[in-house]
């Protein structure tokens, strides 16, 4: 399944045996970059099959799967669009520059972008993301996502922690038919409390994985199903990271590495991460999750 790329606008489209696979927005009116489109590739139940939303009539700052660090500094960086709405201050990202480039067997995404101050426009952190989409096969395909943020100007505090709960970093917003998945983390770890998001709990593990029901099969049978799971990279941090995870009244999945804590960089200090996306058709059992993981850290 060779890849293809097209960038059109800022937006680049990723294309498997002609089909849409990933489409990633980087440059976008929203407060942020990230993919509206991640689907199931050509042999699995339902090709074509979009598994993201990207800003949701509930909550529109929700871009399908994309990063974004709730609060730098205490201001906000997650809820934008209603800030920006209500006329108060927040944080958002500007593309500073892209490049999309394939080999047939993946398609690379390297962007710079910068993480603003709506008052004034002044630059709280660099953002450098490289992000590459490997060729499917017939169970899926997965995504390494390597995000590095810059402190700009001063030391800065990046955070989580507010009354509704501790979604921050990498995300993903389910498509609707994914609504009440379930929820696996390694080694039998509970999932703990999903909803609602103040009560989240975030049970932590070296991966989790979220899958669903599908609309659109006919006749007699069980649904189809299909799902994402996350990979958290062993040298991002000497614990693994918490999962901010949701099933009702809509799926969410994020890895949230300011979970209970505050991260100061000082001025000019770095941070990166190393996570994983597998886009998968079915529902995996741990074994099979664990063998797509354990590729995923060996090629990184």
């Amino acid at each position: 399944m060779t890849l293809a790329v097209e960038d059109v606008d800022g937006v680049v489209s990723i294309r498997s045996e002609g089909e849409l696979l990933a489409r990633y927005r980087a440059e976008t009116a929203a407060s942020k970059p990230g993919f509206d489109v991640l689907a199931l590739p050509a042999g699995t139940n339902a090709p074509g099959e979009n598994l993201v939303v990207w800003a949701p009539h509930d909550h529109s700052w929700h871009l399908g799967a994309f990063y974004c660090p709730k609060l730098v500094d205490g201001l906000n960086c997650w809820e934008s669009e209603p800030h920006e709405g209500a006329g108060k201050r927040h944080g958002y990202a500007t593309n500073e520059g892209y490049d999309a480039r394939g080999d047939g067997d993946a398609v690379t995404l390297e962007q710079s972008a910068a993480w603003r101050r709506s008052d004034d426009e002044s630059v709280l952190l660099d953002d450098e993301r490289a992000i590459t989409v490997h060729e499917p096969d017939a169970g899926g395909y997965v995504l390494d996502w390597t995000q590095t943020l810059t402190a700009r100007g001063a030391s800065r505090n990046l955070s989580s922690e507010t009354l509704h709960g501790h979604y921050s970093g990498l995300s993903l917003r389910f498509a609707r038919s994914l609504t009440d998945g379930r929820v696996l983390l390694p080694n039998g770890t509970d999932v703990g409390t999903t909803t609602p998001p103040r009560d989240v709990s975030g049970p932590a593990g070296r991966w989790c994985d979220y899958s669903g029901l599908l609309d659109g099969r006919t006749g007699p049978g069980e649904s189809w199903s299909a799902g994402v799971a996350m990979f958290d990279h062993p040298e991002n941090a000497a614990d693994p990271v918490r999962w901010f995870v949701m099933t009702e009244p809509f799926g969410f999945l994020a890895a949230n590495p300011t979970w209970g804590d505050v991260l100061t960089l000082a001025a000019g200090e770095s941070v990166t991460w190393n996570w994983g996306l597998w886009v998968h058709d079915g529902t995996p059992k741990e074994a099979e999750i664990e063998a797509v993981y354990e590729d995923y850290v060996t090629r990184n």
